[in-house]
């Protein structure tokens, strides 16, 4: 008898302890009965950018929109500024594994877990920033979003940081050879190792969150990035030189779990799909708007020396990254380029 009661006894406790466990659990949002009888959620949105940059403008809008249109079923916690993680490639695992729900995450990075989207980070692939909108809006983006299913995630829109320039504090940079032997740090992407690795630099990832004090420390002589993150992460205080090369779109995707969408109920995902189609216009406006005054800012206010190429220069930088798209024919798919292509005037 005294056996009985023990083995009762002990038989409580690891219930309790595995109670305890499973509410210590990483797993994000699950639907819990609300009033009633419907499900209610609690959506983690993580991003790597200040709460100053359109990214994180954007993020509340999708947190204001859902939250009001499915009168307090579903709410949003935006994270900022790489609290919960330093790196778009992070974010997505974390979102894959339903550690975490929606964010918006760089294409290069994307890349990494489906190829397909390396074709958005194709050197000098587009001259204007309407090209790619209509791309993204039209058969491409149908495209790359059909096929992130298998790999757990669902698109719901895109947005970008405009287009890349290069920083460094060595020089400044006006033709190809300028850029040999400057170490260079990038996105966690190959392809862009590849185009910086073509025009003679040497290239190496480092997340996002570490960037600021490794160009202080001058680990990396430079980098390449957005204006509008330039400008809202002060890189402009550790970096001397600016050439707008224009070199690459600063893509990105908003993404959310895709088993978790489809779990969800059809009013809840119809809410979720419209919140992301606002979201990424909105998100393209506050860019523009940024846009438009950094480049005057940075120069009056003296914060960084300012080169733009002109055509001629900019020829020659193409010129010479051309390998990057043999390379990754094969890689992309020919007929997926050709149709990125078609988009450029």
């Amino acid at each position: 008898m005294k056996n009985k009661w023990l083995l009762i006894a002990m038989s409580a406790l690891i219930v309790v302890f595995l109670s305890a466990c499973s509410g210590d659990s990483d797993n994000s949002a699950t639907g819990e009965e609300g009033k009633g009888g419907k499900d209610t959620y609690t959506l983690k949105f993580p991003h790597i950018v200040p709460t100053d940059h359109p990214a994180h403008k954007a993020a509340l809008v999708f947190k204001e929109e859902v939250e009001e249109k499915s009168d307090g079923r579903v709410k949003v916690e935006v994270f900022a500024n790489g609290e919960l993680y330093g790196s778009d490639r992070e974010i997505i695992e974390a979102i894959q594994l339903g550690n975490a729900d929606v964010s918006m995450v760089g294409t290069p990075s994307l890349g990494t877990f489906d190829e397909r989207f390396y074709v958005l980070d194709l050197p000098f692939l587009f001259a204007t920033k309407e090209e790619p909108r209509e791309a993204l809006a039209g058969d491409l983006g149908k495209e790359l979003s059909e096929g992130l299913g298998d790999i757990n995630l669902k698109g719901l829109g895109y947005g970008y940081d405009g287009f890349r320039h290069v920083l460094n504090n060595k020089r400044p940079i006006t033709k190809p050879e300028d850029m040999k032997g400057l170490k260079i740090r990038v996105q966690e992407s190959e392809i862009q190792q590849d185009i910086f690795n073509t025009l003679g630099a040497n290239a190496s990832p480092l997340a996002f969150g570490e960037l600021y004090s490794a160009l202080q420390q001058k680990t990396y002589d430079g980098m390449d990035n957005s204006l509008s993150l330039i400008d809202s992460s002060k890189f402009y205080e550790v970096q001397k030189y600016l050439t707008l090369t224009s070199h690459q779109y600063s893509g990105l995707a908003i993404l959310f779990n895709n088993k978790l969408f489809e779990d969800m109920p059809a009013d809840i995902q119809d809410i979720i799909i419209e919140a992301g189609k606002d979201t990424e216009a909105d998100y393209y406006q506050f860019v523009d708007e940024d846009e438009e005054s950094m480049a005057n800012k940075f120069q009056t206010e003296n914060l960084i020396e300012v080169t733009e190429l002109t055509p001629e220069e900019r020829e020659k930088f193409i010129e010479v990254v051309q390998p990057v798209y043999k390379k990754y024919e094969d890689v992309i798919g020919k007929d997926l380029i050709d149709l990125a292509k078609s988009y450029s005037k």
